[in-house]
């Protein structure tokens, strides 16, 4: 890093006066300015070249290492300071329990990347549980095991049939944009269906079905978009993309 010689302030790299007491910058302060931005540059490119030659494992075992580290520290940080401030563990405890589940699905995401399955599945029954603790903490457990986890459940439940219908999938376009919306109208019924339960002791659907029935044509049109243009033409000639 350059410094003026006459004041002694820090020089930005492409200064060429100071901004402090208007100094030209010397031959020397060029130099040594062009020295540190090509150590630099050379610096950056080592750290992007060594990650390029990482292979999916090692940077998905990266970045697992780096979220535990930043999870960790917050865990620790925030019950020394409710510690500290309450001489008691009082509201640190629903920090933790985040910071627990979310690295522990984030371990989920690192090494069960392929297994589908078990990954919903680890990530369902930890969020299920992260639910309880978290009413628990409030001495009551009622929603989250009457309507938390269920809608829970039926949000991964539609998460994974989407996903693997994308994956069978041999042609991939409009069809995925379809997929989802659909995927989103049947979540809309199980919310409704699931909430309506709850309050009322049975199941009616009103508004999810007003949503569902706005989403099917949408889904339908872009569907006949989708395969018809993969029989007649190219979907970027079609729209000059």
């Amino acid at each position: 890093m350059a410094y003026c010689k006459h004041c002694g302030v820090e020089l930005d790299v492409n200064m060429n006066y100071c901004p402090l007491c208007g100094e030209l910058v010397s031959g020397e302060d060029f130099i040594q300015k062009e020295q540190d931005q090509f150590l630099r540059s050379q610096q950056e490119e080592k750290i992007i070249s060594d990650y390029k030659k990482l292979t999916q494992i090692q940077r998905r075992k990266l970045f697992w290492e780096l979220s535990g580290i930043i999870l960790v520290s917050g865990i620790i940080v925030s019950f020394i300071i409710d510690l500290v401030l309450n001489k008691n563990i009082t509201w640190s405890k629903y920090t933790i329990t985040v910071c627990v589940v979310v690295f522990v699905n984030i371990t989920f995401m690192a090494f069960w990347q392929k297994k589908i399955t078990l990954l919903f599945t680890g990530s369902f029954i930890s969020t299920s549980i992260m639910l309880m603790l978290l009413e628990l903490y409030n001495q009551n457990i009622s929603w989250s095991i009457t309507l938390g986890v269920p809608l829970l459940l039926a949000a991964y439940l539609i998460t994974l049939g989407l996903i693997s219908l994308i994956q069978i999938s041999r042609q991939r376009g409009l069809n995925i944009i379809t997929y989802s919306l659909i995927a989103m109208g049947l979540l809309t019924i199980c919310i409704e269906a699931i909430i309506s339960l709850n309050t009322k002791n049975r199941v009616t659907l009103q508004w999810s079905l007003i949503v569902l029935a706005c989403l099917i044509p949408v889904s339908a049109i872009l569907l006949f978009i989708h395969y018809r243009l993969k029989k007649a033409t190219d979907l970027k000639k079609f729209f000059h993309i």
